[in-house]
């Protein structure tokens, strides 16, 4: 699968005028419509990495799509440049979570896109979120069942704007939903008898997971992954595992300062630091559905299942 990828962000978000983004569409090159398309494909924007996955299996040949997060960069922290501005403003379909202040920049140029806006998060009962910024979590794409209903949307939403192409992409989301259905059901079997039901996690992204599969996540960071750990976060995390109440394992985010944090603490209380991918950019070499089972096979080992 080819997801054209964003050019890194600039080190602060910069205002953009109207001028500057119509300037900047007319200089797209290798991920722009001129290059990347061609043949009268239709133009998909995901915000980040799940929706730009999803939109490519479910599109198949009939659409170009761009991933606005780049590798290694976490979701939360998209910072678009003029020319990104211009591509959300000038494509066929926008596919973002929903205003839920999950990224801000993206959120503000769909306000002003020319294109359908779908936000695929709608029909969703998201969870709440007490921090600055989050009207809800965002983390719905870690549930397989939440994620099967985001993609049967983003159907709806791409026959919305290329009608022609309705039989294909139903059937492709279909597909992807039979895909998505099968690893339920690896889930709720793996996960149905496992010695503990709570985990630390860093980031704490997997409470929709957690939530569907009958476990609890102790988070150490919160949503969102921005601030060093409280003390009082890290000694409840440290004394959940210590006293037998939650996993004798810390999860962690695959990035630097995720896994960092985690195998600090893991250190501290003498227990495995075991990673579980947020997808939050493109994990290549793998995908979404091998990150999944990866996921799922460290959430056994940790919760000590079988």
């Amino acid at each position: 699968m080819h997801i054209c990828r964003r050019d890194r962000p600039r080190s602060r978000p910069r205002a953009t005028s109207w001028v500057a983004a119509a300037a900047a569409l007319a200089l797209l090159s290798a991920c722009g419509r001129a290059a990347g398309s061609g043949g009268g494909k239709v133009e998909v924007v995901g915000s980040f990495y799940p929706l730009a996955w999803a939109a490519q299996e479910v599109g198949g040949a009939r659409v170009h799509v761009l991933d606005l997060t780049p590798p290694g960069v976490e979701a939360h922290d998209t910072n678009l440049s003029a020319r990104q501005v211009a591509q959300v403003e000038g494509a066929d379909l926008i596919l973002i979570l929903g205003y839920l202040g999950f990224q801000p920049q993206v959120e503000q140029a769909a306000r002003h896109a020319s294109g359908r806006v779908a936000q695929v998060s709608e029909g969703i009962h998201l969870r709440p979120s007490e921090e600055r910024g989050l009207s809800a979590d965002p983390h719905v794409w870690l549930d397989p069942v939440l994620m099967e209903q985001i993609t049967l949307t983003m159907s709806r939403a791409l026959v919305a704007v290329d009608p022609g192409g309705k039989s294909g992409y139903e059937q492709r989301a279909a597909r992807v939903a039979g895909q998505l259905s099968a690893l339920d059901s690896s889930y709720r079997s793996g996960l149905s008898s496992c010695h503990f039901t709570s985990f630390v996690m860093t980031h704490e992204a997997f409470g929709y997971l957690a939530e569907q599969y009958g476990m609890q996540q102790i988070g150490i960071e919160g949503l969102t992954p921005e601030a060093e750990p409280s003390a009082d976060q890290l000694r409840t995390a440290e004394t959940a595992i210590s006293q037998g109440k939650a996993a004798p394992a810390v999860f962690f985010e695959g990035t630097a300062e995720g896994e960092r944090i985690g195998r600090t603490v893991a250190a501290s209380v003498g227990v495995p630091a075991l990673p579980l991918g947020t997808l939050e950019f493109d994990p290549a070499p793998g995908n979404y559905m091998s990150v999944m089972r990866a996921n799922l096979a460290n959430l056994e080992k940790g919760l000590q299942c079988g």
